[in-house]
């Protein structure tokens, strides 16, 4: 005779089991939601990690904060004339001021060779984020789980190549992403791009701070 802890603990283990299949809802419920909670978005902190060889792409990694008229300032290590670098960087608008381990900023055009990524697309209203959750092709469910402290809902999605083009620099199909929103705002917190052994991965947070961005 089966006791009654045992028959408890089974059905707890069925509904658990039940009640995980249904945590993640269908794409169309929750991708909507993405692209117009992204659209609003005034400011944002973002990281940036490359791990493995992109061709095309001379950032290691970067980081920050952007804000949606189109100005970004942190740091970031690139790959230039042939060795690793450790940068500062300021953009606003058009103009775009770089510090390297020696000197003071130096102002250069956005993608210069010292600043090969600018990260004020992740706000760009007719090519970032928002722009790409307007334009998925499909979106797949998989989980529930958390991420930097966020209940954060996973997708398996698949970007709009054309629409697609500008947001990663780099050689190839880049477009598949695994990427996880928060359940309550529909904010993207994570995004993880992989081809063959690299994986470009992008950490969102600290949503509409106050952030001054100013000339160096």
């Amino acid at each position: 005779m089966r006791s009654p802890s045992l028959v408890l603990s089974a059905l707890v283990l069925v509904a658990a089991g039940a009640c995980s299949g249904e945590e993640t809802p269908p794409a169309e419920d929750v991708i909507p939601d993405a692209a117009e909670a992204m659209a609003e978005v005034e400011s944002v902190r973002f990281e940036l990690a490359v791990e493995g060889k992109v061709d095309g792409l001379s950032v290691k990694s970067a980081d920050g904060v952007v804000t949606a008229d189109g100005s970004a300032e942190g740091t970031g290590t690139i790959t230039a004339m042939g060795m690793d670098l450790e940068v500062e960087y300021v953009i606003i608008g058009e103009d775009a001021w770089v510090k390297g381990l020696t000197g003071g900023f130096q102002q250069i055009p956005v993608g210069d060779e010292m600043l090969p990524y600018d990260p004020t697309i992740l706000l760009a209203p007719d090519r970032g984020i928002a722009a790409l959750l307007e334009a998925v092709d499909s979106a797949e469910p998989q989980d529930s789980e958390e991420v930097s402290g966020f209940d954060a809902y996973r997708y398996e999605v698949v970007f709009d190549p054309q629409v697609f083009a500008d947001f990663i620099p780099a050689e190839g199909d880049w477009n598949e992403a695994t990427v996880w929103f928060d359940q309550e705002t529909a904010r993207v917190v994570k995004a993880e791009f992989a081809q063959g052994d690299a994986v470009i991965t992008l950490l969102l947070s600290d949503y509409d701070d106050p952030v001054t961005i100013e000339a160096p």
